[in-house]
């Protein structure tokens, strides 16, 4: 071999090596693309297993009667957290300021916030309201349990922050006589 075919040989293993280095961090990319996707799927069907949950509870303690005319002053004026006496949420707004540690298929561990208040609705959108009404906007947050290295995160430059899932939820009484 003389000095040409030696220096297009080197070349040659140079532009290879190039090639196999960038083919291995695009699979390196798209695996923890895959891996992320994975977990807020994950994150989102917690959600909405959760939101299944609240749907299928009452409204408010106070309709739990059917005896007696629902009137929105009868509703429950502080939403909180309140078990019944089995321990069991027995209507909407007992999710209110609750949080729990849930654990998916993946055996990921993911913390999950509720909050529960009432809203007007204003043609189109959703007021928040003091006041008693006859809808309950519930706010689902997902994020990681991790303390370390988040699972769910965003990128910022080279920096990882973690993320937060969150779905809202309206749920509406309707009382006919």
């Amino acid at each position: 071999m003389n000095t040409g075919q030696m220096l297009l040989t080197l070349g040659a293993l140079g532009l290879l090596s190039l090639a196999v280095l960038n083919l291995n961090t695009s699979i390196n990319q798209n695996d923890v693309s895959l891996a992320q996707n994975r977990y807020r799927l994950e994150a989102l069907s917690l959600i909405t297993s959760y939101i299944e949950q609240a749907s299928a509870l009452y409204f408010d303690e106070v309709t739990t009667d059917t005896n007696s005319a629902k009137i929105k002053t009868n509703f429950s004026l502080v939403l909180q957290s309140e078990p019944n006496d089995s321990g069991r949420f027995d209507d909407f707004d007992d999710f209110n300021n609750y949080v729990t540690i849930d654990t998916g298929l993946s055996g990921v561990e993911y913390k999950v916030m509720f909050k529960v208040e009432y809203v007007q609705l204003h043609g189109d959108s959703l007021k928040h309201s003091a006041n008693r009404e006859w809808h309950k906007l519930m706010t689902i947050s997902v994020t990681d349990n991790y303390p370390a290295e988040p699972l769910l995160f965003r990128t910022y430059g080279s920096e990882k922050i973690r993320d937060t899932l969150r779905v809202s939820f309206l749920n509406s009484y309707w009382y006919y006589n």
